[in-house]
């Protein structure tokens, strides 16, 4: 019988557009949309143009091109900036079970080898991307929340899986050589948590994973070999040293290539960790049904799971953007005063606010062992009350965040959202042409249209 590992190997391998289904091919655009968007708007970060320098700085072969930049670098370079710049502002793709920002590390990786390699088509390109996301996703279910409790970054241990998928599909490799690329990647895992307290790296993590996987899979074709059974070994294997004793392997192959996961990637809406959404969306809703604003309130009391008090939950104390983007009183505090949580409400001067700050100091996060006991799908759940001064107690309570496949954005809203961080960097003008040639990728001989318009 073949193993887990081989199994998602060869799927990887084979995987062409012929075999996915269209709503998931039409989803997987979105997805590529945003991303890019995204991307663009992170050019014009300082994390983006650090990155960019540094890479230009160490020069090699002209191979694949810096999102929002100029110059080409060998491909697992661009995949470190690019991979950067999607995830740089905390607003990029979210797939809620395993915790994986997907097309951080998968459409970077795909891009780059599609530029290194010359002539492949776009139809190519979305296939590669989707099998690239579907092994990050499903090693992700696989072990849970777990790996983030621990203090684990999942784009960072998930990433170079994903990115190793997608770029040995588009290198051609056989099965044997596409396990060895899944395998050198998910031993590259890596990533910690606390960059979230104050750091730029935290970007980064899904730029090296991006890069990890690239170069995973041009080893793999030059021969490197990895472990056979990556996956499923108990001890030193990935599901079981990232998700412990309980690390379902099942999920790793469980109608894989009917069952596309890629299709319940979400769509994040504000500009901050995806487990201050269920909290954005429950002031934005007392906010508007009872017109408070923050002189109306005495404190806010925040329930919810333990891993969000761990992840998002620590009392706020004015440091560096990642902090704030990843912090939940702060992300209170913004929406209860501004109405909204995008990017005007992370800015470097907003951090340091008077009145978010005073604000944010009168929300308290509290695990509730209730909320724990939903287990993975209920990790966002969140109970609020409002207290105000005159008394009221106003409740909201929120399982679902707006932008996850429960509580998804329309067609429309994405592409508005695209369009807001696109023409950031490249205009309205860039940013149409940037649409239609996306919308219409499966129909082009190659990408340079695409690349070119980046």
């Amino acid at each position: 019988m073949k193993t887990p590992t081989e199994i998602l190997s060869e799927f990887c391998a084979s995987l062409s557009l012929s075999k996915i289904p269209g709503e998931v091919i039409d989803h997987a655009k979105l997805c590529i949309l945003d991303g890019l968007g995204c991307a663009l708007f992170g050019a014009g970060l300082d994390c983006g143009q650090i990155l960019g320098s540094y890479v230009r700085d160490v020069g090699g072969r002209a191979e694949a091109s810096l999102w929002g930049m100029l110059g080409k670098v060998p491909a697992a370079n661009a995949a470190l900036v690019n991979g950067t710049l999607v995830h740089s502002f905390e607003l990029d793709d979210l797939h809620k079970s395993s915790i994986l920002h997907p097309t951080s590390v998968a459409l970077p990786a795909a891009i780059a080898i599609a530029q290194s390699t010359g002539l492949t088509s776009g139809a190519n390109v979305i296939a590669a991307y989707i099998g690239g996301t579907e092994a990050g996703i499903r090693a992700g279910n696989c072990v849970g929340v777990k790996q983030l409790s621990d203090g684990f970054h999942p784009t960072g241990t998930l990433g170079p899986i994903a990115a190793a998928g997608a770029a040995g599909n588009l290198l051609g490799l056989s099965t044997e050589q596409m396990l060895h690329a899944l395998s050198i990647g998910a031993t590259q895992a890596a990533g910690l948590m606390s960059a979230q307290f104050e750091s730029m790296v935290k970007r980064v993590h899904a730029g090296r994973a991006a890069q990890s996987g690239v170069m995973a899979a041009e080893l793999a074709q030059r021969g490197l070999t990895g472990i056979d059974t990556v996956f499923e070994n108990d001890y030193g294997g990935f599901c079981k040293t990232f998700g412990g004793p309980d690390a379902n392997i099942d999920l790793l192959t469980d109608g894989l290539g009917e069952e596309f996961e890629t299709a319940n990637i979400g769509f994040k809406c504000y500009a901050a960790c995806g487990s201050t959404h269920t909290t954005i969306d429950a002031i934005k809703e007392l906010r508007n049904d009872h017109k408070i604003t923050a002189d109306d309130v005495e404190r806010i009391d925040v329930e919810a799971t333990t891993v969000t008090k761990l992840h998002v939950g620590f009392p706020y104390e004015p440091g560096s953007l990642t902090s704030a983007q990843m912090n939940l009183p702060y992300a209170a505090a913004v929406t209860l005063l501004d109405g909204e949580a995008f990017i005007d409400q992370y800015s470097q001067a907003n951090t340091h606010n008077l009145d978010v700050i005073a604000l944010a100091k009168r929300v308290s996060v509290t695990p509730a062992p209730d909320l724990d006991a939903q287990g993975g799908p209920g990790r966002h759940t969140v109970r609020i009350i409002v207290s105000t001064k005159d008394g009221r107690n106003l409740e909201a309570e929120r399982t679902h965040a707006k932008g996850s496949p429960a509580y998804p954005l329309t067609r429309n809203e994405v592409i508005e959202k695209f369009y807001r961080l696109a023409k950031t960097r490249i205009g309205s003008d860039g940013a149409a042409n940037l649409y239609d040639c996306v919308m219409d990728l499966e129909n082009k001989p190659d990408i340079k249209s695409l690349t070119g318009l980046l």
